[in-house]
């Protein structure tokens, strides 16, 4: 039994460990190999007070969460802001790691490489699965929050989130934090359970098995690594009396995880009635090991070592099986009743929060004004034959734009100037360099040369978020959807900027602010999604709408940004001639109600002389015509741009 404990007990430490390298790696998809240098930190933080200071455990953890969280800024901040891809990023963590660890060998208060004997022994099963329990739901809660949503939003399409006004550094840095924090109360956990620690303990190999839990386990998924780690916890361990075959069962686990499930056990899938069978199908197979483990230390004196090892892979093998058919039963007749007993729960739960709401300021809804005016301006669209007149107020000066990438010359000296409520359009060949025009104007690519002025305000040396931010939203000219969430969920990550409480309420869930903030951004997202008649797919993944549907969802996302000028890049590419349609009525609908400014890049003409008021044509980065379409389907220079140099000898005949 005691083995058994402790064998639970360092599977949780670890679990708390691996969660919280979940959030930071599993989520923004930059690699660690530095987080046992964050489970030192908080090990000798917390031995340190508790062998010499003579505090109580939870002070001491906490006290090493924090200062793991410092270090954790500290060396985060100036890595992160470097920009280092994912590879370099993992050397540098690898780096940072040694370096603690030599650290700790080098300090007298650490006792050098001796390190420290004698800790007491205040962590055990009970605690560990109290602080297992609490550290899910600390975050599963902020996943389910505008600033989980924002990590997550990072870690599939960086560019994407930056263009809805994310900021990456900050949000990074605060990823890692989280994560530096929980290794810090994994380390505290792990010094008074095992009541001895010293520098080697946290070395590269403790980093590798974390890094292994959450690549195995699922990027993305929080109950993969618990799996995923538990496994490689239990399964060395079930074979230690093999002695080094262990290892090689260790190994054989890993490598069969990565080449049948790349995507790691559970994906990007959380626990579910759906995948419960798999749960169990898993846990089967570590009974069977168990089993498998002690018929090959009975048979092998008694009959072949082959055979006994052949005995113990059959017997194994029907344990997994049968535990997965114990799954899928369970998942059947369990489904309804478990349903029906949590909505009964929330309903209670709903009632209370009613019942106190407004009794004191701590159950107060606070006011949402940005949100009022988003959903406001959303059904004002919905409503058709309510126009805005134009002002003819300048938005956009484009004056001597130019972008060079080394000798290549994209944008040459590009002028163009938009008034309040034009739809303009911007057409050229292919390579023009229109797309390009967009990226600098965004933000996406530093000017060579030129000015940008938005509403008066220069542009050029501004960060990407502080234009979106400041009224510049965008669609892409390839799809940059947050994939793997909801439709509904990539229009509430872009409306990030309403949220109003704070992250300590979104690690709790505060019902009466984090609850009423969702459900409202829920609503205004709903309204969004209605102008684009993509409200039926709320639930639905985004990657896997038509990609008609997905140009669609990409203006429904840009319009939560409440821009006062939006460019639209090719948001007709790959539809149909009825979803074109479909696209001109919706942008028409869009700028006359919302007295919107917008840029339109688009290769069907029918849809920008149906659209644009004015045309823009750009060839070579320069521009060589500008005027209403009328104009510009008989100019000679944009005939000769499209059609090459023997429209002369045509027009001429």
């Amino acid at each position: 039994m005691e083995y058994a404990q402790a064998i639970f007990t360092n599977a949780g430490i670890y679990i708390i460990a691996t969660l919280g390298l979940a959030i930071f790696t599993g989520y923004t998809g930059l690699f660690s190999l530095g987080h046992a240098a964050f489970m030192a930190v908080g090990a000798y933080t917390a031995a340190i007070l508790t062998y010499f200071v003579g505090w109580p455990l939870i002070p001491a953890l906490l006290v090493g969460m924090v200062l793991s969280v410092i270090v954790s800024v500290i060396i985060g901040y100036p890595t992160l802001r470097a920009r280092l891809r994912s590879d370099y990023f993992a050397i540098a963590t690898l780096g940072f790691g040694e370096a603690v660890k030599v650290l700790l060998e080098n300090l007298d208060l650490t006792q050098n490489a001796r390190g420290l004997p004698g800790i007491e022994k205040m962590a055990g099963p009970l605690n560990t699965a109290f602080f297992i329990v609490v550290t899910i739901i600390l975050c599963r809660n902020f996943l389910k929050s505008a600033y989980g949503r924002k990590i997550i939003a990072i870690g599939q399409d960086p560019t994407a989130a930056e263009m809805i006004g994310i900021k990456l550094l900050p949000n990074q840095v605060l990823s890692l934090a989280i994560s530096a924090a929980f290794s810090g109360l994994a380390g505290g956990l792990l010094a008074h359970y095992i009541t001895f620690i010293q520098p080697s303990i946290f070395n590269m190999d403790l980093s590798s098995l974390l890094t292994a839990g959450v690549v195995a386990g699922g990027m993305g998924s929080l109950t993969g690594p618990i799996v995923a780690i538990a496994l490689f916890i239990v399964i060395p361990e079930l074979f230690r009396g093999l002695a080094l075959w262990r290892l090689v069962f260790y190994g054989v686990v890993l490598v069969v995880i990565i080449n049948f499930r790349p995507k790691g056990l559970f994906g990007r899938e959380e626990l579910n009635f759906d995948n419960l069978p798999k749960l169990f199908t898993i846990a089967g197979l570590t009974v069977g090991l168990t089993i498998g483990a002690s018929i090959i230390n009975e048979l092998s004196g008694n009959i072949n070592r082959f055979l006994a090892i052949l005995i113990a892979i059959v017997a194994a093998a029907a344990v997994m099986f049968a535990s997965g058919y114990i799954g899928k039963f369970l998942a059947k007749i369990l489904r309804k009743p478990v349903t029906k007993f949590f909505n009964s729960i929330s309903t209670w739960w709903q009632v209370v929060v009613n019942a106190l709401r407004n009794k004191a300021p701590l159950f107060r809804n606070r006011p949402q004004v940005m949100l009022d005016d988003i959903t406001a301006s959303a059904k004002n669209i919905i409503k058709t034959g309510h126009k805005v007149d134009r002002e003819g107020v300048p938005v956009l000066s484009i004056q001597g734009l130019e972008k060079r990438f080394g000798g290549v010359v994209a944008v040459d000296g590009f002028n163009l100037d938009v008034l309040e409520g034009d739809l303009v359009g911007l057409i050229g060949p292919n390579g023009s360099g229109k797309t390009t025009v967009f990226n600098l104007i965004s933000g996406y690519y530093p000017v060579s040369g030129g000015t940008i002025t938005f509403y008066g305000e220069q542009l050029n040396k501004k960060a990407p978020t502080a234009i979106v931010l400041g009224g510049v939203s965008r669609t892409f000219q390839n799809i940059r959807l947050f994939g793997t969430m909801t439709v509904l969920e990539n229009v509430t990550t872009a409306l990030h900027e309403t949220c109003n409480y704070s992250l300590f309420e979104a690690f709790i869930q505060w019902p009466w602010t984090v609850a009423a903030s969702e459900a409202r951004m829920v609503d205004t997202a709903m309204e969004l999604l209605k102008i684009v008649e993509l409200e039926s797919y709320a639930d639905r993944t985004a990657s896997t709408l038509p990609y008609g549907l997905q140009r669609k969802l990409e203006i429904a996302r840009a319009l939560a940004l409440r821009p006062k000028l939006l460019l639209l890049d090719e948001p007709a590419a790959g539809m149909n001639p009825q979803e074109s349609q479909e696209l001109v009525d919706l942008v028409k609908r869009i700028h006359t109600t919302r007295h919107l400014t917008i840029i339109l890049i688009e290769h069907h003409m029918d849809v920008v002389m149906n659209l644009c008021q004015r045309i823009a044509v750009i060839n070579f980065g320069k521009k060589i015509a500008e005027g209403t379409p009328v104009e510009i389907q008989n100019n000679p220079l944009v005939l000769e741009a499209y059609l090459g140099d023997e429209v002369e000898n045509v027009t001429a005949s």
